[in-house]
């Protein structure tokens, strides 16, 4: 494995030379600042750069008394350190914060262009330069997932570490476990529970091993409800019943019912899943996808209906099960002998001519119903080129969402389902307890 340094150039040398002694690096990238204060000829340049001029009068003699060694060649001559060893970038400003943040990028590229096919253990000392330029580097670590090293020495000057300084890894893990912890807590109010696995599956490899309980437990919650929002039920309920907590025990009974309706009676419960579907990905600014599902549960409603209470397929109408005054009405449509299948209004008019309460609903709110999935029917996801926004979503949202609601209260459904959770996933990873959903099924 190849090792890089990168360091922050200052005007003490003594801790540049000692992490290059300590780490034993293959390449060497000096952050040097430029400017009537540049550090980049201590790097390399003539002479005693590294020398301390400082001095002082002797109060009695007049003599001037230097402060320091005012011998001291530059860094790469002390390491003999060859030209094609090591790198000098140099920024005007060392406390341009985003200038440094641009020279860092552009490291970062050399680096991985250099060693490109190897394995890089790249490491960021940040002891040197100005206060902007060791908060850059840090910073630029964290990002990067380079290894953090502070030199750590004698400041009897308050002014620079010097001599005697002693090069050390730091622990960032807690920087960057909060770090990728915020982005996925971002991905999460959007229910992105994909992208946040993938983000604690980064983390997980590097994180300490006393952290990594919680973030696996974390990580399981996310895919669980990544196969959930994938409408993978029983997958949900797998590991939700086996990851337990209080907290979970509504998701864990909901997801239960959703993956054996037959068993629980509880089929009408897709319905009400599909609506929160259609919620979460408008949160994702899919607006088409989420019309799509205000279509599809608005189908299922009906189709539910006609087969639970009088064994009718919309896939395949068995029009001899029909009473005596609809089979005429309803043979007549079939065509050449094959099954009649109905579509989603036809099935809702079956139902009016049923007498059913829910077709009697839906001729009452028929013509609101209609004109809101014409947008469905006109968007490019159906039979249209037309997109979807966020207006025609929330115009269909309002008319659906109630009609539903109404139906399922018409048919004496209480619904278990609920909103999959955001960024509030990361409290009950604080719930213990295996098992704590047994039985549900």
């Amino acid at each position: 494995m190849a090792t890089v340094l990168v360091v922050s150039v200052g005007g003490s040398c003594a801790p540049v030379v000692n992490g290059c002694r300590e780490f034993k690096p293959d390449f060497v990238y000096f952050l040097c600042s430029g400017g009537k204060s540049a550090s980049t000829v201590v790097v390399d340049g003539d002479g005693n750069p590294c020398g301390d001029p400082r001095t002082v009068s002797c109060p009695e003699c007049g003599k001037s008394i230097p402060l320091g060694d005012p011998r001291g060649p530059s860094i790469t001559r002390q390491l003999g350190l060859s030209a094609d060893r090591y790198e000098k970038v140099l920024v005007e400003d060392p406390d341009d914060l985003e200038a440094l943040f641009r020279a860092l990028d552009e490291i970062d590229r050399r680096v991985r262009k250099r060693f490109a096919g190897q394995k890089v253990e790249v490491i960021a000392n940040y002891t040197g330069g100005t206060k902007t330029m060791s908060v850059a580097l840090a910073l630029m670590a964290v990002l990067r997932r380079w290894d953090l090293s502070l030199s750590k020495g004698p400041r009897k000057d308050l002014i620079k570490v010097k001599s005697g300084d002693i090069p050390v890894r730091v622990d960032q893990s807690p920087f960057v476990i909060d770090y990728h912890l915020e982005r996925m807590r971002e991905l999460l109010n959007r229910y992105d529970y994909r992208a946040a696995d993938e983000v604690l599956g980064g983390l997980i490899r590097r994180s300490p091993q006393t952290a990594r309980e919680e973030l696996l437990r974390l990580r399981r919650l996310c895919r669980a409800f990544s196969l959930w929002d994938a409408f993978d039920h029983s997958g949900a309920y797998e590991i939700l019943e086996g990851s337990g907590g209080s907290s979970l025990e509504p998701y864990i009974k909901a997801a239960a019912r959703l993956s054996q309706p037959e068993k629980s009676g509880a089929a009408y419960e897709a319905v009400v899943d599909l609506l929160y579907n259609a919620e979460r990905r408008a949160e994702q600014g899919r607006y088409d996808d989420a019309v799509g599902r205000l279509y599809r549960a608005l189908e299922l409603l009906a189709q539910l209906r006609l087969r639970m209470p009088y064994g009718l397929d919309t896939g395949r109408i068995d029009v001899s099960a029909l009473p005596e005054g609809l089979r005429a009405k309803y043979a007549s449509r079939q065509e050449g002998g094959r099954p009649l299948q109905l579509a989603l209004v036809q099935a809702y008019l079956l139902l009016d001519d049923l007498e059913d309460g829910l077709g009697r609903l839906f001729r009452r709110e028929e013509k609101r119903l209609l004109n809101a999935l014409q947008k469905r029917n006109h968007s490019i996801m159906a039979h249209g080129q037309n997109p979807i926004g966020a207006a025609g979503y929330q115009e269909v949202l309002e008319t659906v969402r109630p009609f539903v609601k109404e139906a399922l209260a018409q048919v004496g459904f209480n619904s278990a389902c609920r909103q999959l959770p955001r960024a509030e996933l990361c409290g009950l990873v604080e719930e213990r307890g295996g098992g704590a959903g047994a039985g549900h099924r």
